[in-house]
């Protein structure tokens, strides 16, 4: 289940990370709170948003390209068969399909009305979803057309994973566990020892790992306080997440040992905190990955809702509503400029226009500065920044500039300018 964070450059210095390089990409997404990301590979991400708006990066989340579907309903997983064909899932029963990798994305007629919460890809053209009340879409055909089956449950049903073509599971409200081994044809329902509601199925080679805790009132925020673990389905490892104030909103096993948790929430006690763990022991110890704790002003996080899913091994995304997190991700930012005098500029006010601008960090690569005017309008560019440089702009009239410093064409810093 994906039921469950540009301020970001801004903020770095009031974040604190630890193990992994979590940093935010330069993407800020618009009146999003649930949604689901979906790495292809290491450059290659969709992510759906609510109200059906869809980003793809294809360099690793520097850039971004936006395609507006005009479904204005909340959407809540994203699955890909193959690099082209995309299947996105949300209320009300939609599913939006792609069909030449992200460009572009039409509405399929699913026969539902239910919430549509996670879908799956089994074989080429075998598409699964689930969602509330028990529904359960099956397409062999792309999409085109579904079969729905509500006779497993009753319960709301949150995740829906697959091994592989065969080997499948179904997690739910209450306890609620289901199994094929024939890819679907026929499901048969696991006895497990909690009637917590169940969500992000993770299976790795040998084992099977669940979220267990509780959905929130809205059905679609989650608060996981336990994971358990079997290798046969019939004895389960139940461990218990101590560090997570207020429980876990996602989870994802790379290996039968290395998995992620996540999750986000903002208290009354006027403080916000986005926090990842990890385990390398198959989830009976976890540690941080990322501790991002702020005041409610320079909130990140998106309460009870996020999403994570790796690209390899090593590089991971994570969507928080607005924002996107990526490890391991190294990234310029403010602080960098603004300690001590590592960006300086000199004289300030200028002298007919002249003045230098002097760096005390050594890492220039893809650094540009800009010149604008107080209503924005670019004045000055230059690429080939030095560690001393000298700056004239002596046909604009007196008054206030602003210089901007940017890393492959994001502004990361500012100074104020002015000329007499």
């Amino acid at each position: 289940m994906k039921k469950l964070l540009l301020i970001t450059i801004l903020l770095y210095s009031i974040i604190g990370f630890s193990q992994e390089n979590w940093n935010y990409l330069p993407i800020e997404i618009s009146s999003n709170n649930h949604g689901a990301i979906c790495p292809i590979d290491e450059n290659t991400v969709h992510v759906v948003s609510d109200y059906g708006k869809f980003y793809k990066t294809i360099d690793g989340g520097e850039n971004w390209i936006q395609f507006d579907s005009g479904v204005n309903e909340f959407f809540f997983d994203l699955a890909f068969d193959g690099t082209e064909n995309g299947y996105a899932v949300g209320d009300n029963g939609k599913i939006l399909k792609t069909s030449n990798a992200g460009q572009t994305w039409s509405a399929l007629s699913s026969g539902t009305t239910e919430a549509l919460v996670s879908v799956d890809v089994n074989a080429e053209n075998s598409i699964w979803t689930v969602g509330d009340n028990g529904s359960v879409l099956h397409s062999t055909d792309g999409g085109n057309s579904w079969v729905l089956d509500s006779s497993l449950t009753t319960e709301n049903l949150n995740e829906i994973k697959f091994k592989n073509e065969n080997i499948g599971y179904i997690a739910g409200g209450n306890g609620s566990l289901f199994y094929t081994e024939n890819g679907g044809t026929n499901w048969s329902q696991i006895a497990i020892p909690t009637t917590a509601d169940l969500s992000s199925i993770s299976i790795t080679e040998s084992n099977i790992q669940l979220l267990a805790g509780w959905a929130g009132g809205d059905g679609y925020t989650f608060e996981g306080n336990q994971v358990y673990r079997t290798n046969d389905n019939e004895n389960w490892e139940e461990y218990y997440i101590e560090d997570f104030l207020t429980g876990a909103t996602a989870m994802q096993f790379l290996t039968d040992d290395i998995g992620y948790m996540i999750t986000s929430n903002a208290l009354m006690c006027d403080c916000c905190y986005v926090l990842i763990d990890k385990t390398i022991d198959g989830g009976t110890t976890w540690t941080e990955s990322l501790n991002e704790e702020t005041n409610a002003a320079n909130c990140h996080a998106n309460i009870g809702y996020a999403d994570i899913g790796f690209a390899t091994a090593e590089i991971g995304y994570a969507l928080l509503g607005r924002f996107i997190l990526k490890t391991p991700y190294e990234t310029a930012s403010i602080e960098d400029f603004n300690k001590n005098n590592s960006f300086t500029i000199y004289p300030n006010p200028t002298k007919n226009g002249n003045f230098n601008l002097k760096f005390d960090i050594s890492e220039l690569d893809g650094i540009s500065i800009e010149i604008v005017d107080i209503n924005g309008r670019k004045l000055f560019a230059q690429n080939d920044l030095k560690q001393n440089n000298n700056i004239s702009i002596p046909n604009h009239s007196e008054g206030i500039y602003f210089v901007n410093l940017l890393k492959k064409g994001k502004t990361i810093a500012s100074r104020k300018l002015i000329k007499e």
